[in-house]
């Protein structure tokens, strides 16, 4: 692995300094907003995980007999 130039870590920190300038804080109904649908999809992909978990649990005992 080569180690990066001064150059290029430079570019790199300018580049980090040119988001963190760009970022605000959200307002609440934007905070609100994204707050609902990260509940939602948690909810969404922890369903998707207990039905693939009892589908593991049945289906062998089904082939089981």
């Amino acid at each position: 692995m080569q180690i990066p130039s001064v150059d290029e870590l430079r570019a790199k920190f300018q580049e980090y300094v040119n988001v963190l300038k760009m970022a605000r804080k959200p307002d609440r109904e934007e905070f609100i907003t994204t707050t609902k649908i990260s509940v939602a999809v948690m909810f969404v992909v922890g369903l998707i995980g207990f039905f693939i978990y009892i589908l593991m649990q049945v289906v062998p005992e089904v082939f089981k007999k």
